[in-house]
Protein backbone atom coordinates (compact mmCIF):
# COMPACT_ATOMS: atom_id res chain seq x y z
CA UNK A 1 0.00 0.00 0.00
CA UNK A 2 1.59 3.65 -1.14
CA UNK A 3 0.23 7.13 -0.16
CA UNK A 4 0.78 9.92 -2.73
CA UNK A 5 2.66 13.36 -1.57
CA UNK A 6 1.83 16.57 -3.49
CA UNK A 7 2.84 19.63 -3.56
CA UNK A 8 -0.12 21.98 -1.44
CA UNK A 9 0.67 25.28 -3.85
CA UNK A 10 0.52 23.54 -7.03
CA UNK A 11 -1.51 20.03 -6.88
CA UNK A 12 1.87 18.76 -7.86
CA UNK A 13 2.62 14.64 -7.52
CA UNK A 14 5.68 14.90 -5.92
CA UNK A 15 6.54 11.36 -5.04
CA UNK A 16 4.71 7.96 -3.24
CA UNK A 17 5.95 6.41 -0.28
CA UNK A 18 4.80 2.84 1.58
CA UNK A 19 2.68 2.63 4.46
CA UNK A 20 4.45 0.50 6.98
CA UNK A 21 2.47 -2.06 8.74
CA UNK A 22 2.55 -3.56 12.04
CA UNK A 23 4.48 -6.45 10.99
CA UNK A 24 6.73 -4.24 9.12
CA UNK A 25 7.56 -2.05 12.29
CA UNK A 26 8.22 -5.07 14.60
CA UNK A 27 10.60 -6.17 12.18
CA UNK A 28 12.32 -2.27 12.17
CA UNK A 29 11.99 -2.74 15.65
CA UNK A 30 13.99 -6.20 15.87
CA UNK A 31 16.84 -4.56 14.00
CA UNK A 32 16.74 -1.64 16.09
CA UNK A 33 17.36 -3.98 18.81
CA UNK A 34 20.01 -5.95 17.69
CA UNK A 35 22.15 -2.90 16.90
CA UNK A 36 21.48 -1.23 20.19
CA UNK A 37 24.01 -2.77 22.71
CA UNK A 38 26.69 -1.86 20.09
CA UNK A 39 25.55 1.66 19.44
CA UNK A 40 25.33 2.46 23.42
CA UNK A 41 28.85 0.98 23.91
CA UNK A 42 29.97 3.81 20.80
CA UNK A 43 31.57 6.38 22.37
CA UNK A 44 30.29 9.47 23.39
CA UNK A 45 32.87 11.42 21.10
CA UNK A 46 32.71 9.21 18.20
CA UNK A 47 28.52 9.80 18.18
CA UNK A 48 29.60 13.76 18.43
CA UNK A 49 31.76 13.35 15.61
CA UNK A 50 29.02 11.68 13.64
CA UNK A 51 26.50 14.29 13.73
CA UNK A 52 28.74 17.18 13.40
CA UNK A 53 29.51 15.24 10.48
CA UNK A 54 25.97 15.19 9.64
CA UNK A 55 25.53 18.61 10.21
CA UNK A 56 28.08 19.27 7.59
CA UNK A 57 26.06 17.32 4.85
CA UNK A 58 23.11 19.18 5.99
CA UNK A 59 24.92 22.79 5.50
CA UNK A 60 26.22 21.63 1.98
CA UNK A 61 22.99 20.30 0.88
CA UNK A 62 20.74 23.14 1.86
CA UNK A 63 19.53 24.31 -1.38
CA UNK A 64 18.41 21.19 -2.79
CA UNK A 65 16.75 20.20 0.70
CA UNK A 66 14.67 23.56 1.17
CA UNK A 67 13.80 23.10 -2.51
CA UNK A 68 11.85 19.97 -0.97
CA UNK A 69 10.76 21.59 1.90
CA UNK A 70 9.02 23.96 0.34
CA UNK A 71 7.34 21.77 -2.74
CA UNK A 72 6.35 18.79 -0.04
CA UNK A 73 5.00 21.63 2.94
CA UNK A 74 4.25 25.19 1.38
CA UNK A 75 6.85 27.34 3.06
CA UNK A 76 8.34 30.12 1.31
CA UNK A 77 11.85 29.27 0.11
CA UNK A 78 13.88 31.50 2.62
CA UNK A 79 11.90 30.10 5.72
CA UNK A 80 12.74 26.20 4.02
CA UNK A 81 16.44 27.17 4.43
CA UNK A 82 16.29 28.93 7.63
CA UNK A 83 14.90 25.34 9.01
CA UNK A 84 17.20 23.52 7.47
CA UNK A 85 19.87 25.17 9.44
CA UNK A 86 18.53 25.15 12.21
CA UNK A 87 18.71 21.17 11.56
CA UNK A 88 21.97 21.33 11.09
CA UNK A 89 22.60 23.66 14.05
CA UNK A 90 20.67 21.24 15.84
CA UNK A 91 22.16 18.22 15.32
CA UNK A 92 25.58 20.53 16.60
CA UNK A 93 24.38 20.88 19.53
CA UNK A 94 23.73 17.70 20.49
CA UNK A 95 27.21 16.88 19.28
CA UNK A 96 28.44 19.00 21.67
CA UNK A 97 26.76 17.73 24.54
CA UNK A 98 27.06 13.90 24.00
CA UNK A 99 30.29 13.70 26.67
CA UNK A 100 28.19 15.78 29.11
CA UNK A 101 25.84 12.43 29.99
CA UNK A 102 27.11 12.00 33.33
CA UNK A 103 25.43 10.66 36.40
CA UNK A 104 26.33 11.19 39.93
CA UNK A 105 28.57 9.74 42.92
CA UNK A 106 27.80 10.17 46.73
CA UNK A 107 29.25 8.70 49.65
CA UNK A 108 26.45 8.03 52.31
CA UNK A 109 27.66 7.44 55.77
CA UNK A 110 26.55 4.66 56.85
CA UNK A 111 25.23 3.03 53.97
CA UNK A 112 28.02 2.95 51.40
CA UNK A 113 29.10 4.87 48.12
CA UNK A 114 25.91 5.59 45.97
CA UNK A 115 26.83 6.45 41.86
CA UNK A 116 23.79 7.12 39.69
CA UNK A 117 24.85 6.33 36.12
CA UNK A 118 22.34 7.25 33.33
CA UNK A 119 21.34 4.27 30.61
CA UNK A 120 19.78 4.56 26.85
CA UNK A 121 16.12 4.24 27.70
CA UNK A 122 15.68 2.18 24.87
CA UNK A 123 14.52 2.00 21.46
CA UNK A 124 12.58 5.31 21.00
CA UNK A 125 9.87 6.36 18.71
CA UNK A 126 9.66 9.92 16.99
CA UNK A 127 6.37 11.28 15.61
CA UNK A 128 7.06 14.18 13.17
CA UNK A 129 4.44 17.01 12.52
CA UNK A 130 3.93 18.40 8.91
CA UNK A 131 4.48 22.02 10.13
CA UNK A 132 8.01 21.96 11.02
CA UNK A 133 9.58 18.77 10.11
CA UNK A 134 13.37 19.48 9.95
CA UNK A 135 13.71 21.22 13.27
CA UNK A 136 11.17 18.72 15.48
CA UNK A 137 12.97 15.69 13.38
CA UNK A 138 16.47 17.35 14.76
CA UNK A 139 15.16 17.79 18.44
CA UNK A 140 13.87 14.37 18.85
CA UNK A 141 16.44 12.18 16.67
CA UNK A 142 19.56 14.24 18.08
CA UNK A 143 18.25 13.65 21.81
CA UNK A 144 17.59 10.02 21.28
CA UNK A 145 21.32 9.53 19.36
CA UNK A 146 22.97 11.35 21.64
CA UNK A 147 21.76 9.16 24.48
CA UNK A 148 23.04 6.19 22.61
CA UNK A 149 19.55 4.87 21.94
CA UNK A 150 18.03 3.75 18.45
CA UNK A 151 15.19 5.66 16.59
CA UNK A 152 12.16 5.09 14.45
CA UNK A 153 11.00 8.28 13.13
CA UNK A 154 7.35 8.53 11.61
CA UNK A 155 7.31 11.49 9.94
CA UNK A 156 3.56 13.25 8.26
CA UNK A 157 2.01 11.60 5.39
CA UNK A 158 2.25 15.16 4.08
CA UNK A 159 5.71 16.13 4.33
CA UNK A 160 7.94 12.83 5.08
CA UNK A 161 10.67 13.32 1.66
CA UNK A 162 12.75 16.44 3.87
CA UNK A 163 12.93 13.59 6.89
CA UNK A 164 13.95 10.72 4.59
CA UNK A 165 16.58 13.17 2.90
CA UNK A 166 17.75 14.25 6.50
CA UNK A 167 18.21 10.47 7.65
CA UNK A 168 20.28 9.34 4.32
CA UNK A 169 22.45 12.54 5.37
CA UNK A 170 22.92 10.65 9.24
CA UNK A 171 23.36 7.70 7.69
CA UNK A 172 26.41 8.93 5.36
CA UNK A 173 27.66 10.95 8.52
CA UNK A 174 28.15 6.79 10.66
CA UNK A 175 25.01 6.72 12.36
CA UNK A 176 24.09 2.88 11.54
CA UNK A 177 21.13 2.64 9.29
CA UNK A 178 19.84 0.10 12.08
CA UNK A 179 19.90 2.64 14.49
CA UNK A 180 18.00 5.16 12.98
CA UNK A 181 15.22 4.06 10.83
CA UNK A 182 12.54 6.23 9.10
CA UNK A 183 9.16 4.63 8.94
CA UNK A 184 6.19 6.15 6.76
CA UNK A 185 2.32 5.92 6.79
CA UNK A 186 -0.32 7.59 8.37
CA UNK A 187 -1.65 7.86 11.78
CA UNK A 188 -4.23 5.54 12.54
CA UNK A 189 -2.08 2.72 11.03
CA UNK A 190 1.60 3.50 11.14
CA UNK A 191 1.54 5.15 14.20
CA UNK A 192 -0.36 3.29 16.21
CA UNK A 193 1.56 0.34 15.91
CA UNK A 194 4.71 2.10 15.94
CA UNK A 195 3.48 3.31 19.58
CA UNK A 196 2.27 -0.47 20.49
CA UNK A 197 5.31 -2.03 19.20
CA UNK A 198 6.23 -3.67 22.27
CA UNK A 199 10.08 -2.88 22.06
CA UNK A 200 9.66 0.60 21.41
CA UNK A 201 10.28 1.78 25.00
CA UNK A 202 9.75 6.06 24.37
CA UNK A 203 7.47 7.93 22.81
CA UNK A 204 8.08 11.63 21.57
CA UNK A 205 5.04 12.63 19.44
CA UNK A 206 4.43 16.79 18.63
CA UNK A 207 1.00 16.94 17.25
CA UNK A 208 -2.62 17.94 18.32
CA UNK A 209 -3.84 17.82 21.54
CA UNK A 210 -6.52 15.49 20.51
CA UNK A 211 -3.93 13.10 18.91
CA UNK A 212 -1.58 13.61 21.74
CA UNK A 213 -4.59 11.97 24.24
CA UNK A 214 -5.02 9.50 22.07
CA UNK A 215 -0.76 8.86 21.84
CA UNK A 216 -0.68 9.42 25.86
CA UNK A 217 -3.18 6.64 26.56
CA UNK A 218 -1.51 4.30 24.57
CA UNK A 219 1.92 4.74 25.43
CA UNK A 220 0.71 4.60 29.25
CA UNK A 221 -1.68 1.36 28.81
CA UNK A 222 1.84 -0.65 27.40
CA UNK A 223 3.90 1.32 30.31
CA UNK A 224 5.78 3.80 27.69
CA UNK A 225 7.50 6.60 28.46
CA UNK A 226 6.01 9.55 26.61
CA UNK A 227 6.46 12.74 26.09
CA UNK A 228 3.71 15.01 24.71
CA UNK A 229 4.45 18.76 22.40
CA UNK A 230 0.96 19.52 21.69
CA UNK A 231 -1.57 22.37 20.38
CA UNK A 232 -0.43 26.36 21.85
CA UNK A 233 -2.65 29.60 21.95
CA UNK A 234 -0.09 32.10 22.76
CA UNK A 235 -0.25 35.21 23.71
CA UNK A 236 1.55 37.65 22.37
CA UNK A 237 1.14 40.72 24.85
CA UNK A 238 1.35 44.95 24.30
CA UNK A 239 1.57 46.66 27.69
CA UNK A 240 1.23 50.56 28.06
CA UNK A 241 5.00 50.64 27.72
CA UNK A 242 5.51 48.51 24.66
CA UNK A 243 7.33 50.35 21.68
CA UNK A 244 4.22 49.42 20.06
CA UNK A 245 5.16 49.71 16.22
CA UNK A 246 7.81 47.24 17.02
CA UNK A 247 6.14 45.16 18.70
CA UNK A 248 3.30 44.91 15.82
CA UNK A 249 5.95 44.09 13.28
CA UNK A 250 7.20 41.56 15.51
CA UNK A 251 3.64 40.42 15.83
CA UNK A 252 3.20 39.82 12.37
CA UNK A 253 6.44 38.27 11.47
CA UNK A 254 5.88 36.03 14.34
CA UNK A 255 2.12 35.22 13.32
CA UNK A 256 2.44 34.74 9.62
CA UNK A 257 5.65 33.04 9.65
CA UNK A 258 4.97 29.30 8.04
CA UNK A 259 1.34 30.64 7.36
CA UNK A 260 0.35 30.37 10.58
CA UNK A 261 1.36 27.13 11.13
CA UNK A 262 3.67 26.89 13.81
CA UNK A 263 2.50 25.78 17.32
CA UNK A 264 4.39 28.63 19.14
CA UNK A 265 3.24 31.07 16.58
CA UNK A 266 1.23 34.90 18.04
CA UNK A 267 -1.66 33.71 18.06
CA UNK A 268 -3.82 35.43 20.14
CA UNK A 269 -2.36 39.12 20.10
CA UNK A 270 -3.60 41.22 23.47
CA UNK A 271 -3.13 44.91 23.37
CA UNK A 272 -3.44 47.65 25.68
CA UNK A 273 -6.92 49.73 24.86
CA UNK A 274 -5.17 53.05 24.65
CA UNK A 275 -2.64 51.11 22.10
CA UNK A 276 -4.89 49.36 19.87
CA UNK A 277 -5.53 51.96 16.96
CA UNK A 278 -1.92 51.98 16.56
CA UNK A 279 -1.14 49.08 16.74
CA UNK A 280 -3.50 47.56 14.23
CA UNK A 281 -2.95 50.83 11.82
CA UNK A 282 0.80 49.71 11.67
CA UNK A 283 0.23 46.00 11.18
CA UNK A 284 -2.43 46.04 8.51
CA UNK A 285 0.14 47.98 6.71
CA UNK A 286 2.84 45.17 6.70
CA UNK A 287 -0.13 42.36 6.55
CA UNK A 288 -1.50 43.99 3.09
CA UNK A 289 2.59 44.08 1.77
CA UNK A 290 2.59 40.30 1.99
CA UNK A 291 2.51 38.60 -1.14
CA UNK A 292 0.53 34.58 -1.28
CA UNK A 293 1.58 31.82 -3.80
CA UNK A 294 4.10 29.30 -4.87
CA UNK A 295 6.90 29.16 -1.66
CA UNK A 296 9.59 28.53 -4.60
CA UNK A 297 8.73 31.73 -6.37
CA UNK A 298 9.92 34.25 -3.77
CA UNK A 299 6.27 35.21 -2.42
CA UNK A 300 6.40 35.64 1.51
CA UNK A 301 3.42 33.46 2.36
CA UNK A 302 3.20 30.17 1.17
CA UNK A 303 -0.31 28.00 1.09
CA UNK A 304 -1.68 26.11 4.14
CA UNK A 305 -0.50 22.55 4.01
CA UNK A 306 -3.23 20.84 3.47
CA UNK A 307 -7.01 21.09 2.40
CA UNK A 308 -8.27 20.26 5.82
CA UNK A 309 -6.30 23.24 7.13
CA UNK A 310 -7.72 25.91 4.68
CA UNK A 311 -11.28 24.60 5.60
CA UNK A 312 -10.57 25.04 9.23
CA UNK A 313 -9.26 28.01 9.20
CA UNK A 314 -11.94 29.84 6.44
CA UNK A 315 -14.54 28.41 8.94
CA UNK A 316 -13.13 30.00 12.14
CA UNK A 317 -12.86 33.64 10.54
CA UNK A 318 -16.31 33.18 9.07
CA UNK A 319 -17.50 32.40 12.52
CA UNK A 320 -16.23 35.06 14.51
CA UNK A 321 -17.16 37.67 11.75
CA UNK A 322 -20.72 36.41 11.29
CA UNK A 323 -21.12 36.49 15.21
CA UNK A 324 -19.94 39.91 15.42
CA UNK A 325 -17.26 38.40 17.93
CA UNK A 326 -14.52 40.41 16.10
CA UNK A 327 -13.93 42.97 13.44
CA UNK A 328 -12.37 42.24 10.25
CA UNK A 329 -9.51 44.32 9.17
CA UNK A 330 -8.17 42.95 6.39
CA UNK A 331 -8.17 39.24 4.35
CA UNK A 332 -10.40 36.94 5.75
CA UNK A 333 -10.89 35.21 2.30
CA UNK A 334 -9.75 32.12 0.60
CA UNK A 335 -7.73 32.63 -2.84
CA UNK A 336 -9.00 31.25 -5.99
CA UNK A 337 -6.96 28.69 -7.99
CA UNK A 338 -4.53 25.60 -7.31
CA UNK A 339 -3.31 25.56 -3.79
CA UNK A 340 -4.69 25.74 -0.22
CA UNK A 341 -4.02 29.54 -0.04
CA UNK A 342 -5.81 31.79 2.30
CA UNK A 343 -5.10 35.55 2.61
CA UNK A 344 -3.16 37.01 5.22
CA UNK A 345 -6.41 38.14 7.84
CA UNK A 346 -6.76 40.47 10.64
CA UNK A 347 -9.40 40.82 13.06
CA UNK A 348 -9.63 43.54 15.63
CA UNK A 349 -11.43 44.02 18.81
CA UNK A 350 -11.97 40.23 19.13
CA UNK A 351 -13.84 38.73 22.04
CA UNK A 352 -11.44 36.63 24.05
CA UNK A 353 -13.80 33.80 24.33
CA UNK A 354 -13.88 33.49 20.33
CA UNK A 355 -10.55 32.76 19.99
CA UNK A 356 -10.35 29.85 23.15
CA UNK A 357 -8.83 27.12 20.63
CA UNK A 358 -6.31 27.65 18.60
CA UNK A 359 -6.55 29.15 14.76
CA UNK A 360 -3.57 27.20 13.07
CA UNK A 361 -3.37 29.18 9.89
CA UNK A 362 -2.64 33.19 8.87
CA UNK A 363 -5.21 34.97 11.20
CA UNK A 364 -3.97 37.82 14.02
CA UNK A 365 -6.39 38.31 16.40
CA UNK A 366 -6.15 41.36 18.17
CA UNK A 367 -7.86 41.84 21.65
CA UNK A 368 -8.30 44.87 23.56
CA UNK A 369 -7.45 44.60 27.60
CA UNK A 370 -7.54 47.56 30.66
CA UNK A 371 -4.83 46.38 33.15
CA UNK A 372 -2.20 43.96 33.19
CA UNK A 373 -3.61 41.36 35.59
CA UNK A 374 -6.42 41.46 32.71
CA UNK A 375 -4.38 40.58 30.27
CA UNK A 376 -2.83 37.79 32.61
CA UNK A 377 -6.47 36.64 33.20
CA UNK A 378 -7.40 36.52 29.45
CA UNK A 379 -3.95 34.89 28.20
CA UNK A 380 -4.27 32.00 30.97
CA UNK A 381 -7.80 31.71 29.91
CA UNK A 382 -7.58 28.99 27.55
CA UNK A 383 -6.67 24.93 28.51
CA UNK A 384 -3.22 25.88 26.48
CA UNK A 385 0.32 26.76 27.95
CA UNK A 386 2.66 26.40 25.64
CA UNK A 387 4.54 29.89 24.84
CA UNK A 388 3.64 33.82 25.69
CA UNK A 389 5.61 36.71 25.49
CA UNK A 390 5.34 40.30 26.81
CA UNK A 391 6.30 43.80 25.06
CA UNK A 392 7.92 46.04 27.70
CA UNK A 393 10.19 48.72 28.82
CA UNK A 394 9.86 48.56 32.52
CA UNK A 395 11.27 45.91 34.01
CA UNK A 396 8.94 45.31 36.72
CA UNK A 397 6.13 44.38 34.41
CA UNK A 398 8.15 42.03 32.46
CA UNK A 399 8.71 40.09 35.79
CA UNK A 400 5.32 40.16 36.61
CA UNK A 401 3.91 38.22 33.17
CA UNK A 402 6.92 35.83 33.42
CA UNK A 403 6.06 35.04 36.82
CA UNK A 404 2.08 35.08 36.26
CA UNK A 405 1.96 33.70 32.77
CA UNK A 406 0.69 29.88 32.80
CA UNK A 407 3.12 28.41 30.04
CA UNK A 408 6.20 26.40 29.21
CA UNK A 409 8.09 29.69 27.83
CA UNK A 410 8.03 33.02 28.18
CA UNK A 411 9.45 35.65 25.97
CA UNK A 412 10.25 39.40 26.87
CA UNK A 413 10.30 41.46 23.97
CA UNK A 414 10.36 38.69 21.25
CA UNK A 415 8.40 35.80 20.30
CA UNK A 416 9.11 32.47 18.56
CA UNK A 417 12.97 32.30 19.05
CA UNK A 418 13.95 28.42 20.80
CA UNK A 419 17.77 28.17 20.73
CA UNK A 420 18.87 24.26 21.33
CA UNK A 421 19.96 25.28 24.21
CA UNK A 422 16.94 26.52 25.79
CA UNK A 423 14.27 23.64 27.25
CA UNK A 424 11.13 23.75 25.36
CA UNK A 425 7.81 22.22 26.10
CA UNK A 426 4.54 23.06 27.33
CA UNK A 427 2.02 22.86 30.25
CA UNK A 428 -1.90 22.48 30.77
CA UNK A 429 -2.88 20.68 27.60
CA UNK A 430 -0.25 21.63 25.37
CA UNK A 431 1.52 18.67 26.79
CA UNK A 432 4.59 17.71 29.03
CA UNK A 433 8.50 16.60 29.03
CA UNK A 434 10.84 18.85 27.75
CA UNK A 435 12.95 19.12 24.37
CA UNK A 436 16.46 21.08 23.98
CA UNK A 437 18.34 22.32 26.44
CA UNK A 438 19.98 19.64 28.99
CA UNK A 439 16.67 18.24 30.04
CA UNK A 440 16.35 15.88 27.29
CA UNK A 441 19.01 13.55 29.41
CA UNK A 442 15.80 12.99 31.54
CA UNK A 443 13.63 12.00 28.67
CA UNK A 444 15.86 9.47 26.87
CA UNK A 445 18.00 8.13 29.87
CA UNK A 446 17.59 6.30 32.59
CA UNK A 447 18.70 6.39 36.19
CA UNK A 448 20.52 3.46 37.53
CA UNK A 449 21.59 3.06 41.54
CA UNK A 450 24.63 1.15 42.32
CA UNK A 451 25.15 1.19 45.97
CA UNK A 452 29.16 0.25 46.73
CA UNK A 453 28.71 -1.32 50.65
Amino acid sequence: MMFDVRNPATGEHISSLPVFSASDISAAAERAAEAAKAFENTAASVRAVRLVNAAALIRARQDALASLLTREQGKPLAEAKNEIQGAAHVFEYYASVCGSIRGDALNLPNYGYLNVIRKPVGICAAIIPWNMPAIIFAWKAGAALACGNPVLVKPSVTAPLTVQALGHALHEAGIPEDILQIITGNGDETGRALIEEPLVRHVSFTGSTAAGREVGSSAGRNLKRVHLELGGNDAFIVTKSADVKRAAAAAVRHRFYNCGQVCTSAKRILVHEDCEDIFVSAARELIERISVGDGLLGNTMGPLNNADQLRSVSDAVDRIVTHEEGTLVTGGERIDGAGCFYRPTLLRDVVADAVSEEIFGPVMSVIPFRTDDEAVSIANSTKYGLGSSVWTDRLAVAHKYADELKAGVVWVNKHLILPPEMPFGGVSESGFGRENGMDFVYEYTEAKSVLFG
